[in-house]
């Protein structure tokens, strides 16, 4: 077999590399996501070298994790996929009508869902709610403000709402009604508060995912048939 040469192997790499920018294009926001996340990491590097704050860097990616007792906080873990699985089937359902009906009813139901649902995921996750509090301000002015904000998301999409079984909906605002007024109220009993306020927050993130993933479903579904039928 007769060995390749130089510049073979250099054309080989060119077209490889080629091949992998191609692929790499293909998919949209990769390239942005990759080198803002890149950036991102970079500039923790470079301050945890500069001011000696390895430590702190570590801190960002440790687990919460407790050796002794290994259950801790796994109902909190459960809740927070099921939020954002909610989030996830909303978003993607709506990227994919919006290629065929941008306008409908439907996408931008779907499209305002996970955005109050992206909200309320990331209060959730970074405690937003909790460090507004710490700096000052009202959490019943913060909760006021959701409050409205799921009021007018009702109040817009009602008639279509009500084209789905809203059920699952209905008594998961009711659910994170609860928990929200238990976290104003913190009741005495330790196991109690925990069951009314976060207890109702998982069973209403269950019932939201449930009711979501139904709703998707149809809309795909239906999106599907009909380009079927063209």
């Amino acid at each position: 077999m007769k060995p390749r040469s130089l510049l073979e192997k250099i054309s080989n790499f060119s077209n490889s590399l080629e091949i992998l920018k191609t692929h790499f294009f293909t998919v949209p926001f990769l390239v942005g996501f990759n080198i803002l996340t890149v950036l991102i990491l970079g500039v923790l590097s470079i301050y945890a070298k500069l001011n000696n704050k390895g430590d702190g860097v570590e801190r960002l990616f440790s687990d919460p994790f407790n050796f002794w007792f290994p259950y801790e906080g796994i109902l909190t873990g459960v809740s927070e996929v099921l939020g954002c699985i909610s989030v996830a089937i909303c978003a993607f359902t709506f990227g994919l009508l919006r290629q065929k009906q941008p306008r409908s009813r439907s996408s931008i139901f779907l499209f305002f869902s996970a955005l109050l649902l992206g909200i309320l995921y990331l209060d959730d996750r970074f405690r937003m709610t909790l460090i507004l509090s710490r700096l000052g301000i009202s959490k019943k002015l913060i909760y006021l403000c959701y409050g409205s904000g799921v009021f007018l998301y009702i109040f817009n999409f009602w008639r279509y709402i009500k084209t789905t079984p809203y059920l699952p909906l209905a008594a998961a605002f009711v659910l994170f009604a609860i928990s929200r007024f238990e976290d104003i109220l913190n009741s005495r009993s330790i196991g109690l508060h925990a069951m009314l306020e976060d207890g109702t927050k998982l069973l209403a993130l269950v019932n939201m995912a449930l009711y979501f993933w139904h709703v998707c479903h149809q809309e795909i579904e239906q999106h599907f048939q009909q380009s079927e039928q063209r």
